[in-house]
């Protein structure tokens, strides 16, 4: 194998327009980006990956994934399992973040955090939250602010809110909570996120608003996730806390969404977030490995039950780069750049740059699929074949 690659001839986006460039790679990382790069300059005969034709973007920024599986609404049977590492090199993903979801009784945060580190040890990288839906929140070491200042790969904590599976806090609980990931991240030098899963209830992000306010919380802590819902309270609370420095993240869909459902696609929830001046603060997120159960009208009975993916992700690229006419450079920010600075990675990831992690996609321009996959400088997947699969696949 070569320790050095160059990726050659490719539209690269970085994700801002760079034109047709070669890529150094080596140790792991982007090396050089030129406009060419001479094979013969080096002793060691490089692999050249040919991307005549093709786009070349930064690899994928999933920051809701359920590794070991989420949900069980339906019943044990309805447990979705484990993702394996194929489905996330296939989709382009080359960094997560992992949490638990509805079910914290049958799955544990210790199976998470292993799945976590299998997930890094593999190929591509892998962080975790702490907690789940409920408060007090499950913990590894008997607290969160120890488990984000000395596990290694957690970086913040998941919470539900809204939601009528619970739990039903009131504000001093939760402003106790972010102060103690406050400090917890100053001390790891880490970013500290409280994930909240956004429930349908009608209370929104009322608590949010009020710990804000009353507790004076900083808006940069809290990360609501499912925020695209057809709820004019909530994207108005959530253009309104955007814009006092809270982020947004949108769930990605991986085909249209029925005009009759509670939800918009991640897409469109990106051009209003547009229109309202909030874009660069919008994330996407797949919730692969999540349950996606089909209720009753009053959400008392489960009728059917589906499986998120990461091809969600691709999915809405492509709805906003081919369908909406935005300019890839801005599509991409949301699987890129935006995510970065959240998960205290910019500097690392979410570019195409000298001395970032070599996470790079091979996007074929005619069809927009994805060719080629490199992880930490790796060949995860070449001409659409797999190369590097799971311990167990």
């Amino acid at each position: 194998m070569a320790y050095m690659k160059i990726i050659s001839n490719a539209e690269v986006y970085a994700p801002m327009p760079l034109g047709k460039a070669d890529i150094l790679v080596g140790g792991g990382k982007i090396l050089a980006v030129e406009n060419h790069i001479d094979a013969s300059w080096f002793p060691n005969n490089p692999e050249i990956i040919d991307s005549s034709k093709c786009i070349v973007i930064p690899g994928f920024i999933d920051g809701h994934q359920h590794f070991i599986g989420g949900g069980g609404e339906g019943g044990f049977q309805t447990r979705t399992p484990a993702l394996q590492l194929s489905v996330n090199v296939r989709n382009g993903v080359t960094t997560a973040i992992g949490l638990l979801g509805t079910d914290s009784l049958t799955r544990s945060l210790e199976d998470l955090y292993a799945k976590t580190q299998a997930f890094n040890a593999e190929g591509i990288t892998a962080f975790m939250l702490t907690g789940a839906y409920w408060y007090p929140s499950p913990t590894i070491t008997g607290s969160v602010g120890k488990d984000i200042a000395f596990c290694q790969p957690v970086i913040g904590v998941k919470l539900a809110i809204s939601d009528t599976r619970g739990p039903h806090l009131e504000a001093k609980d939760l402003a106790t909570l972010a102060s103690e990931v406050q400090v917890s991240a100053l001390v790891s030098g880490k970013p500290g996120i409280i994930t909240l899963h956004m429930g349908v209830r009608r209370h929104a992000l009322d608590l949010i608003l009020e710990i804000i306010d009353k507790f004076e919380i900083r808006p940069g802590l809290f990360l609501p996730t499912h925020i695209n819902r057809k709820n004019p309270k909530l994207l108005e609370q959530v253009f309104e806390l955007v814009k006092r420095g809270m982020f947004a993240d949108a769930t990605c869909v991986s085909k249209d969404v029925s005009l009759n459902g509670d939800k918009i696609s991640a897409s469109d929830f990106a051009m209003l977030a547009m229109d309202n001046g909030i874009f660069e603060k919008v994330t996407f997120s797949s919730d692969a490995g999540g349950s996606m159960p089909i209720w009753n009208e009053d959400h008392s009975k489960i009728l059917g039950m589906g499986i998120g993916t990461p091809e969600s992700l691709l999915h809405e690229l492509k709805t906003l780069a081919l369908h909406k006419h935005i300019p890839l450079e801005k599509a991409l920010q949301p699987l890129t750049t935006t995510p970065a600075k959240i998960y205290g990675l910019e500097g690392m990831k979410g570019q195409i740059k000298e001395g970032f992690d070599a996470d790079i996609l091979v996007i074929d321009s005619s069809d927009f699929h994805i060719r080629d996959v490199i992880a930490k400088g790796e060949v995860m997947m070449r001409n659409g074949r797999i190369e590097r699969k799971g311990y167990f696949e």
